[in-house]
């Protein structure tokens, strides 16, 4: 569970990280690779398939976000926009981020004495199912270029192949091979 919690909050640090020196990366793989032509354009094309990935998963926390903020202060539960800032925060850690998030949004609401707690489960399962099989594929299929189908299949096998880490990086892998496969295939060289 360290190990994986580590990699909670490596991977996304990480990610920020290598898309802030993308441009100069991008620069120095086209410099190394004799064939430029190719490789020029795999990696531009994985420099734009990186930007729409965080793009994603920054719609998906600004939905979270919203969808908490305007049910929570709807039915009064306590301290509604900062449970739903820490539901949009968690929401970059894959599965258990919204977990996280539900347990803390309970917790508090029922230290507050919130009545209606089981309104608040209905709501949290309800919109983790929207998000996780109807909103996450579309916007990762559409920002990534992946379809929707193959992005839960890649998140089911990510997950057993590289736990939480595999969840994060499933979708840009993915994108990644079908981009260098296109590539390759249409290279009249290779």
């Amino acid at each position: 569970i360290a190990g994986d919690l580590l990699l909670v909050v490596l991977i996304p640090i990480l990610a920020f990280l290598l898309i802030l020196s993308g441009p100069k990366i991008r620069d120095a793989v086209r410099k190394t690779f004799a064939r430029e032509s190719v490789w020029q354009h795999i990696v531009d094309d994985l420099d734009h398939l990186f930007g729409r990935y965080i793009r994603a998963l920054l719609l998906l926390s600004l939905a979270a976000f919203v969808a908490y903020a305007l049910f929570l202060s709807s039915i009064g539960v306590p301290y509604a926009l900062l449970l739903a800032a820490v539901a949009a925060l968690l929401e970059f850690v894959p599965v258990f981020g919204p977990l996280l998030a539900a347990l803390v949004i309970i917790i508090v609401a029922g230290l507050a004495q919130f009545p209606h707690l089981l309104w608040v489960l209905i709501f949290i399962v309800g919109y983790r199912i929207f998000q996780d099989y109807i909103l996450g594929p579309r916007l990762m299929g559409t920002g990534v270029g992946v379809h929707p189908i193959l992005v839960l299949f890649g998140l089911l096998a990510g997950e057993e192949v590289a736990g939480v880490a595999g969840i994060f990086l499933s979708v840009p892998a993915i994108a990644a091979a079908l981009i260098i496969g296109r590539h390759l295939m249409d290279d009249p060289a290779t």
